[in-house]
Order: structure tokens, then C-alpha cells, then sequence
């Protein structure tokens, strides 16, 4: 049933959107740089920011260029003024999605104000309420990057240089928003990190911490470490998480190796997720916990909040770091595995093991626990050599606890010279010395060649439900159908892919039914 009251609403928004739509743009006037040229343009929240993808044809080189609506000197004044008001009466400075209260709080300023803000005209306030927004309750003058669901990550090495980019369709480029000061760019960073929660200061200049939304920011402050000064890396988080069925829309993965996981993930196999900063191990992470039975119990440990999932029974805990200089009270990976192990959870996730946590990980699915992690390497070789040495020192005996590795990376698509993400192979885990290779990536063909003929851990799974091996490949097929199914009817929101997972668990027979009639 259509709520009316938000059906009206909407259709004021969008009817004051095209007003000053019609008022604040003018198509004609989009200044370009001298020497490139317009690639594309798209809205970031319009009508007041848009993105210009620009190309420079002799450098060969984009430039990622905000172009926001401007305020005019009388404006800028009553903008001022208006901004120490509000200062002075705000509670919260929580994003206007999450708190409302800022809204609200600008209403009653301007009630309260009315007359000396009574010959403003419309368009000029709704700018400068947009200013008000972007400065107070968003990410100041980087807020328009954070509206592009396009950008991975923001990173700023210091004053007086351009800002750089991770696009999705354009890899690592500059864009035009510049710190001009030292001052600014401090009391932005200092801004930022005291509203997650957080301090920094000279004595403590490194933090790594999440921000509203999701995201996760790196902070080096000021000039006690970088020479450059104050400089700052935000990752990026979708709010409407990637799931299997998105990549294997992207070609990270394909039907197989999705139908492959989901088969061991129901025999509470463990994972190991192995690969290089940015080329997607969480969010790989993330997909493949989306495959765990629904009313299994998951716990996911993290020392930043980044594993996103739609499942009820799940227990997300996070490191807390120490206080004062001793650092007393400091609880770590180690402890918090140690803790979750005891409230006897299906499938434990780690959000990355480096240290001592990954001993107490191993023991845990010794016990038969499921695991599922990330860890930084460039291929299984490395990484088991790395899980046998200091800090972690994994016994040789226990490395074949986890049964599957993935090795995904950041490559270049051969037909379009795109940046693009793959999984380059999935090895089943015999020991610490041998694997074998059920899926690996063709860079060539850009396809994935499998050899699950003689797969160890089919063999497992035939063993553990008493089923033959042709029962269990049929049942792979299975698998097969329904990812494909999904995939060509678009669904991959990852609370419908979550829920038909959950409905196939619990009543395959009608699931399947319902894809072969085409409903």
C-alpha cells in the first residue's frame, strides 16, 4: 500500500529538485580546463554537485573535476551568518541520513532568524542550506566524492595538492578539490576523526577508524611523521553490499566457482581469502558469507567494521584499542576470537589475520568451527609460509584446517584496458606442501578453467552426508541453476539473494519449482 503522505513528500522534493534545477544550471556555462576535453558528466546530488570525467587527449590523462554551484558574495555573507548561528544551537553533527536532528535544527534557526533572513530568495537558500549540509553534517569539502557511488577511495597526501580518486571505470586519478592551507586541512582531519568517536593529536598521530556510513579513514597527522604534513586515505563502503551474484556479473567469479563455495560453505568448510590491499578481499569476504545457512550462528571480528551482511544470527565485535600511554584495556583480534569461540558460533569471520589471533582461529576450527578470512599476500605459497612464521606460527599439521584458498587480484581487462577484479584461483588444500587447483582464471579468454573431476573436497563433502560423488555434482548443478537464474533476472540486492539462499536451505523443492515455471 502507497504511504500518501510520502508519496507527497516525494513529489514535492522532486518538484523543488526541477525548479532549481531549471534556476542553478546552466548547461552551456560547464568550465572545462584548457586543454581537455568533457568525457562524461552524471549527478552526485543534484542539483548542486555534479561529476565532470575529463580527458586531457595529449598527457593521456582524466581529471576528475567536482563542479559544484557557487555562492555569490551576498550570499556568502548571509551564508556565514547563518553557519555561527547554527553552530552555536547544533546538538548533533551526525549525517542528515542518520539524524535527522540537523534538519530540524536549521528549520527552527530560521524560524527563530526569520527576519533577518526574510529577502533571502528561495534558490539562494537552498544553496546555502545545501553548503550547511556539506560543511556541518557531511565530509566538507570532499562531501561531493562521497556521493559517488563510483569512487573506491579518497586520498589526500598533504596541502596544496590535488586529491586523488579510485574510479571504478577509471582507475587512480586527480581531481580538482585542493587543501590550500595546513589549518584547514588539520581542522578537517581533526573534525572528522572527533565525530567517529576518536582523538588525534601530536602525541598520537597515526588512526585508523570507521566513519559514518561505513567508511573506513587512515589518518597521518600532521608533520610529526610525513614531512608533507597531515595526510588522510578513506576506503569506501557500499551501503548496499556487492554480492555473488554481482561478481559474477563482473567477471570476478563465475557461476561455477559461486555454486562451488556455496556447496562448501553448507558443510561449514573454512575459507582463506588471499590477495594485495584493494583488490577486494573483503568484499569477496562479504559475498561469500551471504552463503551461510541463515540460522546458522555467525561471528565476525574486525578491528574496523567493514563485514556487511543480511543474516540475524550474527555477532559482529571489533578490537578496541588501549588507553593512555600504557594502553590499558586494550582488547584485540586475539581475545575477541577467544571470547566468540565461547558462545559457539557456526562460522567464525576475520576480518584479516597478521598475528596470534589466527593460532586461536586454527584451534577453533579444529574443534569444527568454520572459518572464514583475508590475509595480505600475492598467492597461497607465500601465505602459508607466512601463517607458519612469527607472529601467527600455525603448525605445519593444522594448515590443511582450512580447506579453500582464494587468490583474487586487481588485473587489466585486455579488451577494454580497464582496471577490473579476479579470482585468479581456488585451491583445495591438502597440506602445507600440496594443493590442488579446483578453478583457475585464463587471462587470455578471460574464463575460468576448472578441473573439479578430481576435487578433494567433493569428495569430502560425499563423504560427510553419505551421498555418492555423482549425487553431490548433481547437486552442484543445482547450485548452478538457481546463481543462474538470479543472475539473469537481475536479483542482487543482497537481502533477496540472502533471502532465496535461505529459502533453498530450508525448502529446495519449492525454490526449484518456482524457477522452472518461470515465476
Amino acid at each position: 500500500m502507497v504511504n500518501p503522505l510520502k508519496e507527497e513528500s516525494t513529489k514535492k522534493t522532486q518538484e523543488l529538485e526541477n525548479f532549481l534545477k531549471d534556476e542553478l544550471i546552466d548547461k552551456s556555462q560547464v568550465q572545462i580546463p584548457s586543454g581537455y576535453r568533457l568525457v562524461k558528466k552524471y549527478a552526485l546530488k543534484p542539483p548542486f554537485s555534479y561529476a565532470n570525467i575529463l580527458y586531457d587527449d595529449e598527457k593521456s590523462s582524466y581529471l576528475y573535476s567536482v563542479d559544484e554551484v557557487k555562492l555569490n558574495h551576498e550570499e556568502i555573507g548571509i551564508f556565514e551568518n547563518l553557519y555561527h548561528l547554527i553552530e552555536q544551537s547544533l546538538e548533533s553533527t551526525d549525517t542528515v541520513e542518520e539524524n535527522p536532528n540537523f534538519d530540524e535544527q536549521l528549520d527552527t534557526v530560521l524560524k527563530e532568524h526569520e527576519k533577518i533572513f526574510a529577502g533571502v530568495s528561495a534558490v539562494s537558500m537552498e544553496k546555502m542550506k545545501y553548503y550547511l549540509r556539506r560543511d556541518i553534517a557531511g565530509f566538507g569539502l570532499i562531501d561531493p566524492l562521497m556521493h559517488d557511488i563510483n569512487i573506491e577511495d579518497v586520498s589526500c597526501s598533504g596541502t596544496d595538492k590535488s586529491i586523488y580518486v579510485w574510479h571504478r571505470n577509471y582507475d587512480s586519478i586527480p581531481t580538482n578539490i585542493i587543501f590550500r592551507s595546513e589549518e584547514k586541512l588539520n581542522s578537517f582531519v581533526s573534525r572528522i576523526v572527533f565525530r567517529a568517536g576518536k582523538n588525534i593529536s601530536i602525541a598520537f598521530p597515526i588512526s585508523d577508524l570507521a566513519l559514518q556510513g561505513n567508511h573506513r579513514i587512515s589518518v597521518l597527522y600532521q608533520k610529526e611523521i610525513t614531512p608533507k604534513g597531515t595526510s588522510f586515505t578513506i576506503r569506501k563502503f557500499k551501503e548496499d553490499p556487492y554480492t555473488v551474484i554481482d561478481l559474477i556479473d563482473f567477471g570476478t567469479i563465475d557461476l561455477q566457482i559461486a555454486a562451488y563455495l556455496w556447496m562448501l560453505i553448507e558443510e561449514k568448510m573454512s575459507f582463506i581469502i588471499i590477495g594485495s590491499t584493494g583488490s577486494g578481499k573483503t568484499t569477496l569476504l562479504n559475498a561469500i558469507t551471504g552463503l551461510v545457512h541463515p540460522d546458522h550462528k555467525i561471528f565476525s571480528v574486525e578491528d574496523v567494521s567493514e563485514i556487511n551482511i543480511n543474516h540475524e544470527n550474527w555477532f559482529t565485535l571489533v578490537s578496541r584499542t588501549g588507553f593512555g600511554l600504557s594502553g590499558e584495556g586494550e582488547i584485540g583480534l586475539y581475545d575477541l576470537i577467544k571470547a566468540g569461540v565461547r558462545h559457539r558460533p557456526d562460522y567464525i569471520v576475520v576480518g584479516e589475520i597478521r598475528g596470534s589471533e589466527a593460532y586461536v582461529m586454527f584451534q577453533a576450527m579444529a574443534t569444527g568451527h568454520g572459518g572464514l578470512c583475508t590475509m595480505h599476500a600475492d598467492s597461497l605459497e607465500s601465505a602459508v609460509k607466512r601463517l607458519q612464521q612469527k607472529p601467527m606460527d600455525i603448525p605445519p599439521a593444522y594448515v590443511s584446517l582450512m580447506n579453500c584458498a582464494l587468490v583474487v587480484k586487481r588485473v587489466k581487462e585486455r579488451a577494454t584496458g580497464q582496471s577490473a577484479r579476479r579470482v585468479l584461483n581456488v585451491s583445495e588444500i591438502i597440506n602445507a606442501n600440496s594443493s590442488h587447483a579446483a578453478f583457475s582464471w585464463n587471462p587470455k579468454s578471460d574464463f575460468f578453467d576448472n578441473n573439479l573431476q578430481d576435487s578433494t573436497l567433493f569428495k569430502k563433502v560425499a563423504e560427510s552426508t553419505g551421498k555418492g560423488l555423482q549425487e553431490v555434482l548433481e547437486e552442484y548443478e543445482k547450485r548452478k541453476h538457481i546463481l543462474k537464474w538470479m543472475s539473469e533476472h537481475n536479483i542482487r540486492d543482497y537481502k533477496m539473494v540472502g533471502e532465496i539462499i535461505g529459502k533453498y536451505y530450508r525448502d529446495p523443492e519449492s525454490l526449484m519449482q518456482k524457477i522452472d515455471q518461470g515465476i
